[in-house]
């Protein structure tokens, strides 16, 4: 389906649709079926929605070369493990697996790839953080509202912004802010110094600068911090191993708007097995899906 879709080549060769679809099929399972585990270094792990009803499917993606290598439905232990097993025995060069927090993820590798790092994706810690602003945001908003004071409403987009990505209107609105509201400042302060994290040159320096954010966050006296600090510490070795696996989920992000543009334009996908298939082809294709 290089050049035109199932239905105008259908038409253009005056053959049925299902026709040029099983064509399809077969050529995507000859291509496709057997992926070459042997060189995979590192890869993610994500998951999707396929319908309304909360069914998902999990993807496996070579991060080196942004192809789906693996498409399952369903994001439990069970669902991943048999591709893990596939994994343990003939990825022999795999070093880490990159992924959010999700425990069913994180358990499945650690029991199946034992000798693989896991490592938690950067960007879905700052996701924690903005998540914690919004929750301190609404509380103090409400407080403010049964005072009848306005100064917190329409600040979402400041607090959630990186500080440097403002402009100086906006910067001077947002410390504005900071200045009279403490627990929204503390938490503003909180998530620009985790950004920080990742930065460190070292393993060594990198842990010790998580340690005491997440002691920092544990005493902050604010609810939504110290549960954010708790969170980190459970999942303390996967951060940490991005430095030793400077690796992220941020392809994913692409591949998931793809993935989203090819069911939009095929209105679903009934033959969820040609809806795998073609996953596996997304890399080659453009957003016009020919």
């Amino acid at each position: 389906m290089g050049f035109a879709t199932i239905e105008h080549v259908a038409k253009f060769l005056g053959v049925s649709w299902s026709l040029i679809k099983n064509i399809h099929k077969s050529y995507l399972q000859r291509e496709y079926q057997n992926p070459d585990l042997k060189c995979l270094r590192y890869i993610g792990i994500d998951e999707f929605s396929i319908c309304k009803g909360h069914k998902y499917m999990t993807i496996f993606i070579d991060l080196e070369t942004g192809e789906i290598i693996h498409a399952v439905e369903g994001k439990s232990i069970e669902s991943v493990a048999p591709f893990l097993l596939q994994l343990k025995e003939k990825a022999v060069q795999l070093k880490a697996i990159a992924m959010d927090m999700n425990a069913a993820y994180a358990s499945a590798a650690n029991k199946y790839l034992p000798n693989i790092d896991v490592v938690f994706d950067r960007f879905h810690v700052v996701a924690l953080l903005n998540t914690a602003i919004d929750e301190v945001r609404r509380d103090q908003q409400a407080k403010c509202n049964a005072v009848g004071l306005q100064a917190i409403k329409g600040m979402r987009f400041l607090l959630l912004r990186n500080y440097e990505k403002l402009d100086f209107k906006k910067q001077n609105s947002l410390e504005c802010l900071l200045e009279i509201n403490k627990p929204i400042a503390l938490v503003h302060a909180m998530k620009e110094q985790i950004r920080l994290f990742l930065t460190k040159p070292t393993i060594k320096e990198g842990a010790g600068f998580l340690a005491w954010w997440i002691i920092d966050a544990v005493e902050s006296g604010i609810r939504e911090l110290e549960k954010t600090g708790k969170t980190l510490l459970r999942h303390w070795q996967g951060l940490v191993n991005y430095f030793k696996h400077p690796i992220t989920n941020g392809k994913t992000e692409g591949i998931n708007n793809k993935i989203k543009t090819m069911k939009r334009q095929a209105y679903g996908f009934r033959d969820i097995e040609y809806f795998k298939l073609r996953l596996y082809s997304l890399h080659k294709v453009r957003y016009s899906f020919a």
